[in-house]
């Protein structure tokens, strides 16, 4: 009787382990889904973040400039170079100060049998500086310049006439613009720049009507500090 008592309670710890092992994975395949990979998410495109532009805080800019120039004798074509250099106030003001030199050796005129001599002009002008659209990788830019004009024309001695040299510094403006394009944070190029100015040196001769000349430049453009 007690070996029957006891295989019975085997038996039925058997039932009580083993069973559940056996019936709870069956019941899983049963539910729905149950055993199928559940799907990955579909991948989000990436935000396309908006580029901004820093205002630099300083701007200098050098390079090459001609000048075409009312000479007495016609149009003068002077080739020379310019240096700039803005201060920003503001993402689209600025103020600017601008320095060019241009020359140009006039030879000898067969006309008049003289020789023309030497000529120079250098300006000295500062103003405000619009960038319209603020700075990026195409900024164009104008300007309003103000200051003096230095003239120079150096004759050398010719046929006995001993060797002279005639100067005048006048009031001189400049108006304009031009366009920059950034190919890095610090460094660009100056596309262009165009400008219109006077500086009327001989207002007292008839002969001389250079109240106006024009300018265009091109140049590099480096840039620092952070507005």
């Amino acid at each position: 009787m007690r070996k029957l008592v006891g295989r019975c309670g085997l038996l039925a710890l058997f039932f009580v382990l083993f069973i559940p092992l056996t019936i709870a994975p069956a019941m899983a395949q049963d539910q729905p889904g149950a055993g199928q990979n559940t799907p990955a998410p579909a991948p989000t495109k990436p935000v396309k973040v908006k580029r901004t532009y820093i205002t630099p805080r300083f701007e200098l800019s050098a390079g090459y400039s001609y000048r075409s120039y009312y000479a007495p004798i016609g149009t003068l074509g002077m080739n020379g170079w310019y240096g700039s250099v803005n201060y920003n106030f503001k993402r689209w003001l600025g103020a600017e100060a601008e320095v060019v030199g241009v020359g140009k050796n006039q030879g000898f005129s067969s006309a008049l049998d003289l020789p023309l001599g030497d000529t120079h002009i250098y300006t000295f002008l500062v103003g405000p500086t619009i960038f319209p659209l603020g700075h990026r990788k195409l900024t164009p830019f104008g300007h309003v310049l103000y200051g003096g004009a230095h003239y120079r024309n150096a004759v050398p001695v010719f046929a006995g006439v001993p060797s002279s040299v005639v100067t005048s510094t006048v009031k001189s403006w400049e108006a304009g613009g031009g366009l920059d394009f950034n190919f890095s944070s610090h460094w660009g190029v100056r596309l262009i720049e165009a400008d219109f100015g006077s500086a009327n040196f001989f207002p007292s001769t008839s002969t001389f009507t250079n109240r106006g000349t024009h300018r265009v430049s091109f140049g590099i453009v480096y840039r620092f500090g952070e507005r």
